[in-house]
């Protein structure tokens, strides 16, 4: 990255991304730090449905905009009687993912949400591969993350 730098500001999931080198991190960090300051002190609000539309944002990305957010344990816990491992670790996944700043996840955080809701996958690696097989997860590096008919599938599993 010789040569070129990047910062990336997301004001609604409260992510700051400075890329570059040291320099120009540095020439920047008190600017940085004051604009931080001044977002914590402000509170941000969520776009409307018609301001996502406006952004160019799906319909059903404007409408979980305005929803209240299910607790995972709730979510786990209404999942159909026959959901598999699979579906399950999905689930925990996109949880995981959805609070990580690089949207990504690991085998051991989905399995730990799972194991603190007291459900225990005898193979967590075996069923994520599962969801690889079934293209609803890819390999971000070392790391996964959700597909676009991943999220269909658990939207289906949630009925949301």
């Amino acid at each position: 990255m010789a040569g070129e730098a990047r910062v990336r500001i997301s004001l609604s999931a409260s992510e700051l991304e400075v890329e570059g080198a040291e320099e120009f991190v540095a020439q920047y960090a008190e600017a940085i730090n004051t604009l931080i300051h001044r977002l914590e002190d402000q509170p941000i609000q969520s776009p409307t449905p018609v301001q996502a539309a406006a952004a160019g944002a799906p319909a059903g990305a404007a409408q979980a905009a305005t929803a209240e957010p299910r607790e995972f344990g709730e979510v786990l816990h209404s999942l159909p009687s026959n959901a598999s491992g699979t579906d399950r670790i999905l689930v925990a996944g996109w949880y995981a993912q959805r609070a990580n700043s690089d949207n990504t996840f690991s085998t051991g955080e989905a399995n730990q949400r799972l194991l603190g809701q007291g459900i225990k996958l005898s193979n967590a690696s075996q069923a994520l591969k599962g969801a690889i097989s079934a293209k609803r997860v890819f390999k971000v590096g070392r790391r996964y993350r959700i597909s676009r008919p991943g999220e269909e599938h658990i939207r289906s599993l949630i009925g949301s």
